[in-house]
Parts: C-alpha cells; sequence; structure tokens
C-alpha cells in the first residue's frame, strides 16, 4: 500500500520530487545449462549468450547503495534487490560474492534458481548471511527426476535434479528461507505429478511450494481444476503452498506504472523497463555498463517509454498485481491523502 502510494505521490508531485525504485531486479548472466520448454527468455539469451565479470555486478551495487545521495530530491526507498534469472544466475563465476555484498549493503536479497550450483553460495558465504536472504527460490516443476527432465531438459550429461535437491537440502540445514517453485503445466498436472511434488518438498523441508500457471503465448495455463487437490496435498504433506494467479487478473490501467518502480539490470548491459521485454530495445533506458544509470533514470526517455506503452497490447505480465493497486489509489484520491496530509 505504501509502496503504490510514494508512486502515486510522486506522480501529483514530479515537478519538483523524483522518485526512486523500490525494487531492482538483477539478471547476472544469459547463459543457462537447462532449456525449459516454457523459457520466455530464451530468444534473448540465444541473440545476446553474454556473461559479465562479477566485479561489474560489485560496482553496479556501490552505486545503487549510493543512489540517494547521488540524487538527494528523489523520493520512495530502494530496498529490495532480487536475482530472478535471465540465464541461470548461479552460473557467473563468483555470483556468490555479488548475494554478499547485496547483504552487507543491507538490501533484502532473493534468488530465483534452478539451484544447481548453490553450493558454491554453501562453500564460500557464512550460514549467517544466508539465514539474512529474504528467500531462495528453487524451480523444481517436478518431483521425480523424470519428470523433472520432461519440463526442464538439463544441458549436461547427466540430470541435474540430484545434485539440486542436495543443495536444497543443504541450505535448509543451514537455516535458509528455502522455497521449492513450480509452473503448472500438462506435463506435472496429474495427480501423480502433485504428489511428486509435495512428497519431494517435504522430504527436504522447504518453507513453502510455491504455485504459478505456466504462460506460453500470453496464454496462462488453466489448472484452476487441480486448486483442491493442491490444498488437499497441503494438508496431507503438512507443506504450505503459495498460489500466483495475479499475472491474469483484469487489468483496470493502461499504462504501466511499475516503470517507474521495477527495473532491470540485465546481462546485455542494457536496463529495461518491462521484465518481458528484455532485448527489445523499446524498452531500454540505456546502458548501465558504461553510463550512469542514475542519470538515466526519469529521463525524458523514460517517460516516452512510459506514455507510449499502452498495456492492452501486453500479455500477462509479473508487475500487473501491483499496478492494479497503483491504479486503484489513482482513481481514489481520498487514500493518497489519509497518507499525506
Amino acid at each position: 500500500m505504501y509502496q503504490h502510494a510514494e508512486l502515486v505521490h510522486w506522480m501529483k508531485n514530479k515537478e519538483i520530487i523524483g522518485i526512486m525504485p523500490a525494487q531492482v531486479d538483477i539478471d547476472l548472466t544469459n547463459i543457462c545449462n537447462q532449456d525449459c520448454f516454457y523459457c520466455n527468455s530464451a530468444d534473448h539469451r540465444a541473440a545476446r549468450p553474454v556473461q559479465k565479470k562479477y566485479t561489474e555486478y560489485i560496482e553496479l551495487l556501490d552505486k545503487l547503495a549510493a543512489w540517494r545521495s547521488h540524487s538527494p530530491r528523489s523520493f520512495g526507498t530502494l530496498h529490495t534487490i532480487t536475482y530472478p534469472g535471465g540465464g541461470e544466475p548461479t552460473l557467473l563465476k563468483g555470483y556468490e560474492k555479488v548475494l554478499e555484498h547485496t547483504i552487507d549493503l543491507g538490501f533484502l536479497t532473493s534468488i530465483t534458481t534452478n539451484g544447481s550450483h548453490l553450493n558454491d553460495l554453501l562453500d564460500n558465504v557464512s550460514f549467517e548471511k544466508i539465514q539474512q536472504m529474504a528467500w531462495i527460490g528453487i524451480d523444481i516443476d517436478a518431483g521425480s527426476q523424470e519428470k523433472y527432465e520432461q519440463i526442464r531438459h538439463s544441458l549436461t550429461t547427466q540430470s541435474l535434479f540430484p545434485r539440486v535437491i542436495e543443495n536444497a537440502k543443504r541450505l535448509v540445514n543451514a537455516g535458509a528461507r528455502v522455497d521449492f517453485k513450480a509452473l503448472i503445466n500438462d506435463l506435472n498436472s496429474d495427480d501423480s505429478s502433485l504428489r511428486d511434488l509435495f512428497l519431494i518438498s517435504q522430504q527436504v523441508g522447504v518453507r513453502q511450494l510455491y504455485i504459478r500457471p505456466t504462460i506460453l503465448n500470453g496464454q496462462a495455463y488453466d489448472f484452476s481444476a487441480s486448486i483442491p487437490l493442491i490444498n488437499t496435498l497441503s494438508e496431507e504433506y503438512k507443506m504450505p503452498v503459495k498460489f500466483n494467479l495475479t499475472k491474469s487478473l483484469t487489468r483496470n490501467y493502461t499504462r504501466c506504472h511499475q516503470m517507474y518502480q521495477f527495473p532491470v539490470f540485465c546481462a546485455d548491459g542494457e536496463i529495461y523497463t518491462c521484465c518481458d521485454n528484455k532485448g527489445n530495445s523499446k524498452f531500454s533506458l540505456g546502458r548501465w555498463d558504461q553510463d550512469d544509470f542514475r542519470d538515466l533514470w526519469l529521463s525524458d526517455r523514460h517517460h516516452g517509454i512510459y506514455n507510449s506503452t499502452d498495456t492492452r497490447f501486453c500479455p500477462h505480465c509479473r508487475p500487473n498485481s501491483h499496478n492494479i493497486g497503483i491504479q486503484n489509489i489513482i482513481n481514489n484520491d481520498s487514500e493518497l491523502e489519509q497518507l499525506y496530509t
């Protein structure tokens, strides 16, 4: 609520103040060791198979931490940094140093990963710091190796499934907040596959099973018929389940307000205002590896991207629920007045 209100407050006072994003996504690499059939960044990765040095991300983090001193008249707070992928983030040599630096700078830190190289984090960063991470989300999608490979297609001589499970167990034992994540689709929505997912989650001891629909060709997979069984299995295996169905909620907005709250720093050196349009120059603010991104933020180009993007033509997206909340406040000034009067 407050984060959304901050953005609306800025919109009404942007002639005198700036605004800082609340969250930043950073893609550490465009390289991946799997070929998931549903991957929405496969084309971008194939076109730009880049791998930077970890020290470049250390420099980026230092600039992010010093954003307020660089832009003192800014409103809001950058508090969260997530490493969501693009490629597989743990394939960057020294990625664990980047995560540790993020934690040391005081950011709420999280990572989404296939888990295959999380042993590097365990072996090089103290358990105390790992425990400070907001969460570690491991994309598992299946509870058996056979089904796992049908969906995720490891690009290695042997399946990554056993290594992922071992790393997840070690992290749980180290006191980390580990979630298993599953994109539901035709291959894993049957009763047996769902039961296997809950069984492996229980055996590993993860915090919860995070379930959302696979999105293909802009359409979210409908697994509503499976929800009663999922809830039953959650009770049976004593495994909390969290659904994310917000991407397909009905939009009440035509502009993506999150373009001012949620930039994506990609491994190709570009800053994108849209997490689903990596590689599309129309949504790029410029280069973070060559320019000072803080001077690109709230630029004429930034406003131009926002004003020219009509979300009625966009596919289902991650910021959807946030945009709905922001639009609700825009439509009801009294909520804003209660916070800022």
